[in-house]
């Protein structure tokens, strides 16, 4: 079975929660079909050694580049048009016309659209079953960060986004073949745009093979860790969150506490974080291993967002104690007290980590525990359902008379 795959970014290294997700979706899909990976840019784009990494496992990778104005009479346009702006970013007229060629010639009995951005390109080609994956509810996502901005441009448009994301949902959705969701939550949004399209949920999961039980070194520093792409928003309110409310009762509870942010292109909001006594905001890392390692308790303050967090099972696997709010362990089968403590106000959270802090066997407990739920969360077994999702998607498609 041959299998095109869209995806709104080149899906290695897998270095971000979304590139971590597309990546190992693509690998189970590849043990068992031929994969055609198509991705889009601007600029530059991916490194060949990135595209070749791929290529090992894929039939094909074939990259689209996007050009577009950027005036401020077309961004205009773009805000007043219809179509969502995250949809409008990952293609033009030209790279639709690419795609088409490639269908059109590529044999396929499948298209995957990896996320909604993607689903100009599966929609090509109208004689062949389609699969959305989708790791959040879009709209849910913009007016979640709609609301939690200060007033403003940003809040504004993004509300605007949030109302034509809702319009485009319903629309697309019915489209679609199957379904696959990140969380039954998401799942349950999904299902009221799309009662009769099949789904299958798959949270975010860990590679145990990479994230294995590490031994945290005896320190003189207390470390907490917070990881996640910077130029999230969810991921920079929490961080903001964390510091505006606990940093300051922590430090005065805690003798050498450090606190490390890392995580992809911090703005200068959470850059400026690092003046501040024992914080090191580290930006880009080429492997986060190391800072799990040394850390002492994990904290996931996050206030928005959907789906499943996959640096939560990452820290758990490796051997690291969470602490975190109710929407950050959202879609995973936590116990709190068992395998994460779980507090959604600042005195709460404080207090959480304190307790992590100076009791050495709750610490060892909930590490324990932690390591036994991310087991459950292996990619290798999370993957496979999906699979079955796309080969049963193309056998019903054959079976109809269409």
């Amino acid at each position: 079975m041959r299998v095109a795959v869209f995806t709104p970014y080149l899906p290695y290294p897998p270095d971000t929660g979304g590139k971590i997700r597309s990546y190992y979706l693509l690998r189970a899909l590849t043990a068992r079909f031929e994969v055609d990976l198509y991705t889009v840019y601007y600029g530059e784009g991916p490194s060949e050694e990135h595209v070749r990494a791929l290529r090992e496992h894929c039939r094909r990778v074939v990259l689209f580049r996007l050009r577009k104005s950027w005036r401020t009479r077309d961004l205009v346009w773009r805000t007043l048009s219809p179509l969502p702006r995250v949809v409008d970013h990952f293609h033009t007229s030209h790279s639709l016309e690419q795609a088409r060629q490639h269908l059109g010639n590529g044999g396929y009995d499948v298209v995957v659209a990896d996320e909604m951005c993607m689903t100009p390109y599966a929609e090509l080609a109208p004689d062949l079953p389609r699969v959305v994956s989708r790791q959040k509810v879009d709209h849910v996502h913009y007016r979640e960060i709609a609301m939690a901005r200060p007033w403003g441009l940003e809040k504004v448009l993004d509300f605007i986004e949030a109302t034509k994301l809702q319009r485009y949902e319903r629309v697309k959705m019915p489209l679609y073949q199957t379904c696959l969701a990140c969380s039954e939550k998401d799942a349950q949004l999904i299902w009221r745009d799309a009662p009769k399209v099949p789904m299958v949920v798959i949270p975010n999961g860990v590679d145990l093979s990479t994230f294995v039980p590490s031994r945290h070194p005896e320190s003189q520093c207390t470390m907490l860790l917070y990881v996640g792409a910077m130029d999230y928003y969810p991921n920079i309110d929490a961080v903001q969150f964390f510091f505006r409310t606990m940093y300051e009762p922590l430090r005065r509870a805690v003798v050498n506490l450090r606190v490390q942010v890392v995580g992809h292109t911090p703005p200068p909001e959470i850059r400026q974080l690092a003046e501040l006594p024992g914080v090191e905001v580290t930006g880009s890392v080429p492997d986060v291993r190391p800072y799990y390692e040394q850390a002492t308790v994990f904290i996931v303050p996050l206030q928005l967002g959907g789906g499943t967090r996959l640096k939560i099972v990452e820290a758990m696997a490796v051997g690291l104690p969470v602490v975190s709010t109710t929407i950050g362990v959202e879609g995973l089968d936590v116990r709190p007290g068992e395998n994460v403590l779980i507090a959604d106000d600042p005195a709460s959270f404080t207090d959480a980590v304190l307790r992590l802090l100076k009791d050495a066997d709750l610490r060892d407990r909930i590490a324990e525990g932690g390591q036994v739920l991310a087991r459950r969360y292996d990619w290798t077994i999370l993957t496979r359902p999906y699979v079955d999702l796309v080969e049963d998607a193309v056998k019903q498609w054959r079976q109809t008379d269409r």
